[in-house]
């Protein structure tokens, strides 16, 4: 039985990838900073520090791969967000390399790595990268940091907005649809990529156990776009609500807005639904990617409809 360490493993992604490894008959090894309250029955933990390389080379001790989920999101500088996510990920392969046992990383990296994309035109892979966010910025060096493993293989996968049941950033946007009202950020026009969280599971652990992925940079994502409005009117329906009022905000009202969030966070201890970093993000503002690079690789390309997968979400 192989033994599969998932750094992450008790977040939004982590918890399902965990959950699917274990039903394949995975030893799974959980890397966390605390012990969870409520543990994926059937996995182990293990207590590991990301600036603390020797820590993450016992945490990871006999595994025979891993995969990075576990990200900082919410940052107030760039610094913080290099620290967890470039030189946290730096020091993941170090131990890595260290442990002797582990042969491949998945590594979860992000669209924001990328920058925003034309209205015509999605990423792909061949495309330069031009982030425009610190967390786009840190993902970046945490990718080039895992190209450097050097005792097995890696596969990078940049998917676009993930969403899913248990999901905290469309359970903010559903509350707001709730209430009525909902924000165009920057851009009325603005075209986004998605992908539901059982592709996404699906794909990593595809690019965990076959070859033909490695060392490889793909996109994963529905082959559809959608605007703004088509997203919020599928979750309206999805949710059985009523269609709410959609406000545009220019980019400096977004950058306003993350900025009283964030202070309010600070306050209150709660995790924002927005920053000022996201609101970098904003002005974008087409947020789109081909996944024809992994669908010729993969063999398949029957990924779930927006629509249906908003519908799982909430039934």
């Amino acid at each position: 039985m192989k033994t599969i360490a998932v750094t992450g493993g008790t977040g939004f992604v982590g918890g399902a990838l965990s959950k699917a490894l274990l039903e394949k008959g995975y030893a799974v090894r959980i890397i966390t900073r605390s012990a969870p309250a409520r543990p994926q029955p059937g996995a182990a933990y293990a207590v590991a520090d990301f600036s603390d390389a020797e820590s993450l080379k016992a945490a990871l001790a006999g595994a025979d791969a891993v995969v990075h989920l576990a990200a900082a999101l919410f940052c107030r500088s760039g610094e913080a967000f290099l620290k967890a996510n470039g030189a946290g990920t730096a020091n993941l392969v170090k131990a890595a390399e260290a442990a002797g046992s582990v042969k491949k990383i998945v590594y979860l990296s992000s669209l924001a790595t990328a920058g925003p994309s034309g209205a015509e035109t999605p990423k792909t892979e061949a495309q330069p990268d031009a982030p425009v966010s610190y967390y786009g910025r840190s993902k970046l060096e945490g990718e080039k940091a895992v190209k450097q493993f050097a005792r097995g293989s890696f596969v990078i996968l940049r998917p676009p907005i993930v969403y899913g049941k248990k999901d905290f950033g469309l359970s903010t946007i559903a509350e707001w649809v709730r209430r009525g009202v909902m924000v165009n950020a920057g851009s009325a026009s603005g075209r986004f990529s998605f992908i539901y969280l059982d592709d996404l599971v699906r794909a990593l652990t595809q690019a965990l156990e076959t070859e033909k992925f490695d060392g490889g940079t793909f996109y994963v994502c529905e082959n559809r776009v959608y605007t703004w409005r088509e997203f919020i009117t599928l979750l309206a329906a999805g949710m059985g609500v009523k269609m709410p009022l959609m406000v545009s905000l220019p980019p400096w009202a977004v950058f306003a807005a993350g900025c009283v969030y964030e202070a309010v966070s600070l306050l209150t201890g709660a995790t924002p639904a927005l920053n000022r970093d996201k609101a970098r993000e904003a002005p974008g503002p087409n947020w789109t990617a081909s996944p024809a690079l992994w669908e010729k690789t993969a063999g398949w390309n029957d990924w779930t409809p927006l629509a249906e997968g908003i519908r799982r979400t909430f039934n």
